[in-house]
């Protein structure tokens, strides 16, 4: 329990082989209960995770802040100030960063980026290796550790258990590594803007081609394969001294037969399902994920998704070293983490939520 809520990890299982039951929250605070700052650190982590399943939770960027605060309707105007006492930092709702006016997201990334250079932040070797191997959660901002040793590049936050992608930074889906990103499974780079767009002029002009091919060898695979693995899988189940041979020849045959029967029926189907679905990935996702990518001079970031107006009160800031607050949003079994109750508490999260979001505007 220690090596894992070290390591941020918050659901456990039974320690037992192939046991899939999770540990009950209150049995790991009996397990720990000489241990108080561990059960400090659990209880932080599980904080940390709900608010991170609330798409509006902001994290202070200042150091040494630990402060969130759920901002909603702040896409349009989006500067957001810190409520903690002594740090009142502004920073941006869209890219979590410093506040930045009178300028875009990426026009601020990139001006951090080469005052760092000019500056020397960057010269020293040592350093621009940790950099490759330590980067932020796109989600909660937790730093992440990787080898840099070309190994896969599906990353999953501890914390948050975002997925994404180490190459690019980004929350990704399973189709990322299919699409025309740069980003390979494996690997320590992403591909080049050039070899990008090769890569998809030849999958638009070779995939005809390649399904076709593809198709010509799944037909006689399937009509082929089917029976003999029908075969071979009734011949295991009867292959038995205590059962008659007569009878288990009998199944063979019979599974055999119909499954000669039904595999052309099968291969229809997967050809008649299968290749319209592979062309409108090629000829629909790739172009589209170009796009997103920026390929098509589409960009994604600092894109304003609704002009709700912004208001104060629908801040609601947390502090994670507070462990009653923390214990408030621990306890309901059909929250947004659906882990059991820690202490006894009965309010739930969305109950606490509501009553701290009165409380702020009776205020």
């Amino acid at each position: 329990l220690r090596l894992e809520i070290t390591e941020a990890r918050i659901t456990l299982n039974c320690p037992q082989n192939d046991c899939p039951e999770r540990i009950h929250p209150c049995d790991i605070s009996r397990i720990l209960e000489n241990n108080p700052d561990l059960i400090s650190k659990y209880e932080q982590f599980m904080v940390r995770r709900v608010l991170q399943s609330i798409t509006d939770t902001r994290w202070c960027p200042a150091p040494d802040c630990g402060f969130a605060l759920i901002a909603s309707g702040f896409a349009s105007c989006p500067e957001i100030q810190c409520l903690r006492p002594g740090c009142n930092t502004s920073f941006c709702y869209h890219c979590k960063a410093a506040w930045h006016p009178n300028k875009t997201c990426e026009d601020a990334a990139r001006e951090k980026t080469s005052s760092k250079i000019r500056s020397g932040s960057f010269i020293s070797l040592a350093s621009a290796q940790q950099k490759d191997e330590i980067k932020q959660c796109p989600r909660c901002q937790a730093s992440i550790v990787k080898m840099d040793d070309g190994s896969c590049n599906h990353m999953t936050c501890p914390i948050c258990e975002a997925e994404f992608c180490w190459l690019c930074g980004r929350e990704i889906s399973d189709l990322h590594y299919l699409s025309p990103s740069g980003c390979t499974f494996w690997g320590k780079k992403q591909w080049s803007r050039k070899k990008v767009i090769l890569w998809q002029v030849a999958t638009l002009i070779g995939a005809p081609v390649i399904i076709a091919l593809i198709a010509g060898v799944a037909v006689p695979g399937v009509v082929i394969g089917v029976p003999i693995w029908t075969g071979r899988r009734i011949f295991k189940k009867f292959n038995n001294p205590h059962k008659s041979k007569a009878k288990r020849n009998v199944l063979c045959t019979l599974g055999v037969v119909g499954s000669i029967a039904a595999s052309p029926i099968i291969a229809t189907l997967a050809i008649g399902i299968g290749v319209p679905i592979l062309l409108a990935y090629v000829y629909g996702v790739i172009p589209i994920s170009l796009c997103r990518t920026g390929g098509c001079g589409v960009g994604t970031r600092n894109n304003i998704l609704d002009g709700d107006n912004h208001n104060i009160d629908s801040f609601l800031p947390f502090s994670l070293r507070e462990v009653a607050i923390a214990r408030a949003f621990l306890n309901d079994t059909q929250s947004v983490m659906t882990h059991p109750t820690i202490g006894g508490d009965s309010a739930s999260l969305s109950n606490s939520v509501a009553h701290l979001v009165d409380d702020r505007s009776n205020e």
